[in-house]
C-alpha cells in the first residue's frame, strides 16, 4: 500500500448550510482522490483558539480535554472517506496549525480544502485560509472554489478524467507541469496544455504603451511568439507521447482575456485545472497572478495549485 495520503482541511464545526454542503463536497473530493491514487485520506480540524488568550487560560490539560472531545464528536467523520486514514486535531489558528502540519508529515501526497468568495472575486482569496496555505506549503493543493462548489462538482461521476494544464512556457510553470503529468499518469488521465498567446501579447502591449516604445514591430512579434510556442509545445507533447501519455495542446491567439478562454476551452470535458505561482511574494503578483485568483472563484471543477 502507499505510504503517501490525502489529507483534506475542513471547518466541522461549521453548522450553516452552505458550509455544510462545502464541507460535503470537499471531503467527497478527497475520498475520490484517495480511491484513484490508492491511498488513505486523512483529516484535520483545527479548533479555533486566539493564541494570546489560550496560553492564559489553557493549561495542557484543559487542552487535552478540548482535544478529546473534538475526537468524540469529529472521529465517526472519517466513515464518510472510501479509504479512511487519521484524524488530526489541532488548537490554535487553522493557517498556522495546517501549514505546521504540512510541513512536518511528508506523506501528503496533496491536500484538499475548500474556499468562498468574499464580496465578488475582487476580494476573493484575499485574506483567506486557502490563501495563506497555498502560499506557504510545498504540497500541490485541490482548492474547491465556489463555482465548483455551485455546481456540485463530483470527480467520481467521470470514467474518463482529463486536465487542463494552464502555462506560460517558462520555467516558472515546470513543477505544475511536472506535477499534472505525474498524476494523469497514476490515475489514467489525459492532459491538455493550454497557453494563451493572446494574453502574453497583450500584456506585452501594455508594457510598450507604458514605455512610448513603438508598435509598428508587434505584426513581426507575435508571429515569432506564436511560431515558439508551437515549437515548445510540439517538443512538449511528442516527448509525453512516447513515455505514453494521452495528451495535446492548446494556443489561443484570439482571446486575451485568459480565464473566460481557458474555461470556455475547457467546457464539460475537464475534471481539474492546474496552475501555478512562485513561491515568494503576495499570490496576486505571482506568475498567473489574479488570473490564478480568478480561476478558482469561476471554475466548475477544483483549480490544483503547484508552488514553482
Amino acid at each position: 500500500m502507499s505510504t503517501r495520503s490525502i489529507l483534506v482541511a475542513d471547518e466541522l464545526d461549521k453548522t450553516d448550510e452552505q458550509s455544510k454542503k462545502r464541507s460535503a463536497m470537499v471531503q467527497r473530493l478527497g475520498s475520490d482522490l484517495s480511491v484513484l491514487l490508492e491511498c488513505p485520506t486523512d483529516l484535520v480540524f483545527v479548533h479555533r483558539l486566539n493564541e494570546i488568550l489560550g496560553k492564559k487560560i489553557l493549561n495542557g490539560d484543559n487542552r487535552k480535554k478540548i482535544i478529546d472531545s473534538d475526537r468524540q464528536k469529529y472521529a465517526t467523520v472519517l466513515r464518510n472517506f472510501q479509504r479512511p486514514g487519521e484524524l488530526f486535531l489541532k488548537l490554535g489558528w487553522p493557517i498556522e496549525e495546517i501549514v505546521k502540519l504540512v510541513t512536518k508529515e511528508h506523506r501528503f501526497e496533496g491536500l484538499v480544502l475548500g474556499t468562498r468568495s468574499l464580496q465578488g472575486v475582487e476580494r476573493f482569496f484575499l485574506g483567506s485560509v486557502a490563501e495563506e496555505v497555498v502560499r506557504s506549503i510545498k504540497r500541490p493543493t485541490f482548492i474547491l472554489g465556489p463555482g465548483a462548489q455551485k455546481e456540485d462538482f463530483n470527480l467520481s461521476e467521470h470514467k474518463k478524467r482529463h486536465f487542463l494544464v494552464v502555462t506560460d512556457l517558462t520555467k516558472k510553470c515546470r513543477a505544475v507541469e511536472t506535477y499534472a503529468v505525474s498524476l494523469a499518469q497514476k490515475t489514467g488521465a489525459s492532459v491538455t496544455f493550454y497557453y494563451s498567446l493572446a494574453e502574453t501579447l497583450s500584456t506585452a502591449q501594455q508594457f510598450a504603451y507604458a514605455s512610448g516604445e513603438a508598435l509598428s514591430t508587434f505584426d513581426s512579434i507575435f508571429e515569432d511568439m506564436k511560431n515558439e510556442a508551437l515549437t515548445s509545445m510540439t517538443k512538449k507533447i511528442d516527448r509525453l507521447k512516447k513515455k505514453g501519455l494521452d495528451c495535446k495542446f492548446h494556443i489561443e491567439a484570439e482571446k486575451s482575456d485568459l480565464i473566460e478562454a481557458a474555461l470556455s476551452y475547457a467546457s464539460d470535458n475537464t475534471q481539474l485545472i492546474f496552475m501555478g505561482h512562485q513561491s515568494h511574494g503576495f499570490i496576486a503578483s505571482t506568475v498567473l497572478g489574479s488570473n490564478l485568483r480568478g480561476m478558482i472563484a469561476k471554475a466548475k471543477v477544483p483549480v490544483v495549485v503547484v508552488r514553482s
